[in-house]
């Protein structure tokens, strides 16, 4: 049991001296510590949500995005971004830049697109980004290009797959 004595000053009258139980008080203590552990929530984890394109509509002419503003990213290794715009007609339409620099060419080619003549489809106007990640590519290189399309308000990004075309070219 636990217990605090305490002096008291001596008079012309004897004082006994007080004792106080801390007993109760020291099981208040637990009782509340145990009470906040278990009705405490620890830190969710947090997912991106990520978009993902619907099959049940064919695509008749094999694209389903204006080529005018399509950017393909194919991030690989060694932090580093293969990309090009629109489709892939040749090697030389391939570009290299380094991770830290994709914000720069995403902001261009969003102003780009903006800039497309009034003939062209309202989607046509916005940014179309297909994210296809290389089997060299480390996993935060690729939540850092779909943190980008979120810093961007990118409307239309999606994660692909890697033709075999632009894999011979990646290497």
């Amino acid at each position: 049991m636990a217990e605090m004595i305490l002096p008291q000053k001596s008079g012309k009258r004897k004082i006994h001296s007080l004792r106080v139980d801390l007993t109760p008080m020291v099981d208040l203590g637990f009782l509340l510590i145990t009470f906040f552990m278990l009705t405490t929530t620890m830190a969710q984890p947090k997912a991106m949500q990520v978009n993902v394109p619907d099959n049940s509509d064919a695509v008749v002419d094999g694209t389903a995005f204006p080529e005018e503003s399509t950017v393909t990213l194919i991030p690989a290794g060694r932090h580093q971004c293969y990309y090009y715009t629109g489709l892939l007609n040749s090697p030389a339409d391939m570009h290299v830049a380094d991770n830290n620099k994709i914000r720069s060419i995403l902001q261009a080619q969003q102003l780009h697109a903006a800039a497309l003549p009034a003939t062209f489809s309202k989607n046509a106007h916005q940014l179309h980004v297909l994210i296809k990640p290389d089997n060299s590519s480390k996993y935060e290189d690729v939540v850092q290009m779909m943190d980008e399309m979120n810093i961007l308000n990118v409307p239309y990004y999606t994660l692909a797959t890697l033709t075999a075309d632009e894999a011979v070219l990646v290497k």
